[in-house]
């Protein structure tokens, strides 16, 4: 999910993803730019998404959005909520369920 703590321009799911992919560039350099990320849903009210990369990929990932600190020179962050090997897992909350 990312924050806007100043308000500011919400970005489309485009724009979202060319953030991503910026991100990753200015880390890791073309390498990183080149790594496989798809942003599987995005909801611009929440600025939540949910984004799947390879496993081996998931490191260079979350330290990019990680270091991220600026979005059209306004301060923001990333914050990373769940990780999981599967999408399934992602769907709900085990912690959440009422039996």
């Amino acid at each position: 999910r990312r924050e806007l703590p100043d308000g500011g321009a919400r970005p489309n799911a485009a724009q979202f993803k060319q953030l991503v992919v910026t991100a990753l560039r200015d880390l890791h350099g073309e390498v990183g730019a080149a790594l496989p990320v798809d942003v599987l849903t995005y909801e611009e009210k929440t600025l939540s998404a949910i984004l799947r990369v390879i496993s081996s990929g998931l490191v260079k990932l979350w330290s990019a959005l990680t270091l991220v600190g600026f979005y059209q020179n306004r301060r923001c962050a990333f914050r990373v909520l769940q990780t999981s090997p599967f999408l399934l897992a992602l769907s709900g909350n085990s912690r959440e369920l009422v039996l």
